[in-house]
């Protein structure tokens, strides 16, 4: 995954530089596998998403980012009189954006460099959202799609001095209503990370991953058990396995929680493939 400058092990020294991803996620609000409760009734998505990601740097400043989810959504509802499951697979919504680091400082003296970057962009709507069971439309986290846009703007800090990395992030989404209703709470992310190269094929890195969100609407209506804060830690590695072609693995830890309502989460496992071209 890529989460700006790369100023470390990964650098981002060339025009174009692919990643491909693979994540075990829950949809929004969670950060993690997710079960909610709504009087007897308990529901719970189990997530995959295969990320590909494309990042192109006509200059040095500026990065262009594609990213196109393919997800597996895996979806029960339990009450004590009847159970539903449904499992979906497709096309998620796609991400385009833009990363700009207008300011760069590089010490000779301290051998450390410095960015400090914007970054603006927005999810489109090409997930499916009409999945039905005997002609009825399972619910929206049951869905492959969210069916609303998703525009975001975030900043972003880089320090590197051989072997350290540090790494902060913050990053604000809107949520737009769905042809159905439904409203996926706005949030804001925000992420503190340290790594070290151990050897020079292999560096550790510790995270501190954070993530607020407002509560879900239909129709302009609060929804129950959505929304809330996530705290976690995500300690990862990442290994030059070859040339510019890096491993990269990870999980998110939450080890902290104040979500509204009846909700709980799991980890996030998280694992990456980086090419560099020139």
């Amino acid at each position: 995954m890529l989460h700006g400058p790369q100023l470390g092990p990964s650098a981002l020294v060339g025009p174009l530089c692919a990643a491909l991803a693979l994540a075990v996620v829950a949809p929004s609000p969670a950060l993690a596998c997710s079960v909610c409760g709504c009087g007897d009734a308990r529901e719970s998505v189990t997530q995959m998403t295969l990320r590909p990601v494309i990042v192109y740097s006509p200059i040095e400043e500026l990065n262009l980012v594609l990213q196109v989810p393919v997800v597996l959504k895996d979806w029960q509802l339990a009450s004590p009189v009847a159970a539903t499951s449904a499992t979906r697979a497709g096309l998620g919504d796609i991400d385009v954006g833009a990363r700009w680091f207008f300011w760069r400082l590089t010490s000779f003296e301290s051998q450390s460099r410095q960015a400090l970057g914007l970054s603006a962009g927005i999810a489109l709507p090409t997930g499916p959202i009409g999945a039905s069971e005997d002609g009825v439309r399972l619910d929206d986290h049951a869905q492959v799609g969210t069916g609303g846009f998703a525009p975001y703007v975030g900043a972003s800090y880089a320090f590197h001095q051989d072997p350290w990395n540090l790494f902060v992030s913050l990053t604000g989404r809107l949520r737009t209503r769905n042809s159905y209703g439904y409203r996926y709470g706005d949030a804001l992310t925000w992420s503190v990370r340290a790594d070290v190269r151990v050897v020079d094929p292999l560096a550790l890195e510790l995270a501190l991953d954070g993530r607020y969100a407002a509560f879900d609407t239909v129709d302009g209506q609060d929804q129950a058990n959505t929304g809330g804060l996530v705290l976690a830690a995500s300690p990862g590695l990442a290994v030059n396995v070859a040339g510019d072609v890096w491993l990269h693995a990870r999980v998110q830890i939450p080890f902290a929680t104040s979500l509204h309502g009846d909700q709980s989460v799991g980890p996030i496992y998280l694992a990456g493939v980086q090419v560099l071209v020139r």
